[in-house]
C-alpha cells in the first residue's frame, strides 16, 4: 500500500538564477493572460478552443517569441494551459450549480501561482541529502541550486510545482511514499472541541482534562500591522511615496503577514503531530467554517446588526486555522494508523449536551458554564469535549463489532 505527500522546500538561487526564475514566472504568466484572452475572444465569435488547440500553439510560441528556447520547458507551458483548463471547468460547474461563477482572471506577475512539472527526471530533478533534509534542485533553464527543508515521509519524487511568495522561491513536491505496517497505537482515547478562549479543550478516558492554549497569532501583530498598513497608505495617497519605493514598502508589510501565517502554520502542524503521537483515536466534530464566519452585514434592504463585532469573531476564528488543523489531523492520523472520527454537529449538538445524562439544553455563546438538573457541572468545552469523546469510543466500538462480524471489511472512518 502506498500514498502521495506534499513536501515543501525553500529555493536558494544565485542572483543570475534568481533573474532567470523571474524571467520564467513571467513568460507563464504572459501565456496564461494569451490563452484567457484567446478563449474570450473565440468564445465571443461563436467559436469554441480546447486545451489540445492551445498546445499545439506551444510548437510556434516556441519558435516566435524571444527567450522561450532554453528557458521554457514544454512540461511547464502545458501545467499552465492545464491549470486554465480547469479553473473553466469549475466556472461551468458553478454556473450549472447556481453558486458564484468565478470567472478566470488576468493575472499580475505578482498574483501568478507559478507552474509545475509532470514527471520527475523531466524538466526539473531532485536531489534530497540522507534522511530527506534539504538537498538540491536542478530546474530546466534555471541550473542546480540549493533548497532546504524537512522531508517528514520521503519518498520517490512523482512531480513538483515552483511558486513565487513574499518570502522567496519555494519547490511543492509530491512524492509516493510506502505506508509499511505499523502496531496499532495504545495510548488513550480523546474527545477534542476546538475553541477560540482555548484553541483546542481535550477530554481523556480517565475523566482528566487538558486545554491547549489559543496563541493569537495575529493578534500580537495586528496594532502594528493596522497601523503600518495606515502610515503606508496615507504616504502613498500623499504621493510621499511612489515608484519603487512604494514597492519595497508594500512587499516588506506583505513579509510580515507572512510570518504570521508561517508562526501559525508551524503551531498547528506541531499541535496535530503531537496528539496523533500520543493518542489511539481522536474524536471531535464537523466544522463548517465558511458558515461560521459568514458576515453579518446583510442587505441595503435588511441590514445587520453588530456587525463590527462578528467581523472581529470571524478574523478571530480564521485565525486559529481550524480547517487546516482538521486536515492535519485527518492526514496524520491516517499515517500513524490510528482512528480520527468527525462527529455529525447537528444531530448530536456536543455543546448542548449533558456529557452525563445525554438531556440537550441549549445554551447561548456567552454562557461558558455546563450545568445540568443531574449534578454535572463542567466548562461549556470541557462538556463538549466529553461529550465528543464518549461518541467516539460508541463508534469505534460499532466499527469493531461490524467489521468482526464481517458484514465491512477493514476499518470505517468519518
Amino acid at each position: 500500500m502506498s500514498a502521495t505527500r506534499s513536501l515543501s522546500f525553500k529555493l536558494y538561487p544565485s542572483k543570475s538564477q534568481a533573474e532567470a526564475l523571474w524571467r520564467k514566472h513571467v513568460m507563464l504568466k504572459d501565456l496564461w493572460n494569451a490563452a484567457l484572452e484567446e478563449r474570450i475572444g473565440a468564445w465571443r465569435k461563436g467559436v469554441r478552443i480546447r486545451r489540445s488547440d492551445q498546445e499545439k500553439a506551444l510548437k510556434h510560441i516556441r519558435q516566435d517569441v524571444e527567450g522561450w528556447r532554453g528557458l521554457i520547458h514544454t512540461h511547464e507551458a502545458q501545467i499552465v494551459l492545464k491549470r486554465l483548463d480547469l479553473a473553466f471547468d469549475g466556472f461551468f460547474r458553478r454556473v450549472k450549480a447556481g453558486q458564484t461563477p468565478g470567472f478566470p482572471r488576468f493575472r499580475s506577475a505578482d498574483r501568478f501561482r507559478g507552474w509545475g512539472y509532470k514527471e520527475h527526471g523531466n524538466g526539473f530533478k531532485v536531489e534530497m541529502r540522507d534522511g530527506g533534509r534539504h538537498g538540491f534542485v536542478k530546474l530546466f533553464g534555471i541550473g542546480r541550486m540549493r533548497m532546504r527543508g524537512i522531508a517528514r515521509t520521503p519518498g520517490s519524487v512523482l512531480k513538483a510545482d515552483v511558486t513565487y511568495s513574499t518570502r522567496g522561491w519555494y519547490l511543492n513536491v509530491v512524492v509516493e511514499t510506502g505506508c509499511a505496517e505499523r502496531a496499532r497505537p495504545t495510548g488513550g482515547a480523546i474527545g477534542l472541541d476546538w475553541g477560540l478562549s482555548e484553541f483546542a479543550t481535550i477530554a481523556h478516558e480517565d475523566g482528566s482534562f487538558e486545554a491547549l492554549a489559543n496563541p493569537r497569532h495575529l493578534d500580537a501583530e495586528a496594532d502594528d500591522l493596522r497601523a503600518e498598513q495606515r502610515r503606508l497608505s496615507a504616504a502613498a495617497r500623499a504621493r510621499k511615496i511612489t515608484g519603487r519605493a512604494l514597492v519595497r514598502h508594500r512587499k516588506a508589510l506583505a513579509r510580515r503577514h507572512a510570518k504570521v501565517a508561517a508562526r501559525r502554520k508551524d503551531f498547528l502542524h506541531k499541535a496535530s503531530a503531537t496528539l496523533v503521537a500520543r493518542h489511539r483515536m481522536i474524536a471531535t466534530e464537523e466544522l463548517n467554517i465558511r458558515n461560521m464566519t459568514r458576515s453579518a452585514r446583510g442587505s441595503v434592504e435588511m441590514p445587520g446588526r453588530n456587525v463590527a463585532q462578528k467581523a472581529g469573531l470571524n478574523r478571530a476564528i480564521l485565525d486559529t486555522g481550524p480547517s487546516a488543523f482538521l486536515n492535519m489531523l485527518r492526514y496524520k492520523a491516517e499515517e500513524a494508523g490510528i482512528e480520527f472520527l468527525e462527529a455529525p454537529t447537528r444531530s448530536l449538538k456536543p455543546s448542548q449536551r449533558c456529557p452525563d445524562c445525554g438531556v440537550l439544553r441549549k445554551k447561548t455563546l456567552s454562557e461558558r458554564q455546563h450545568s445540568c438538573s443531574c449534578g454535572c457541572s463542567l466548562g461549556r468545552d470541557e462538556a463538549a469535549a466529553r461529550v465528543m469523546l464518549q461518541w467516539g469510543l460508541d463508534e469505534l466500538h460499532r466499527l469493531e463489532t461490524i467489521n468482526t462480524a464481517g458484514t465491512v471489511v477493514g476499518w470505517a472512518h468519518a
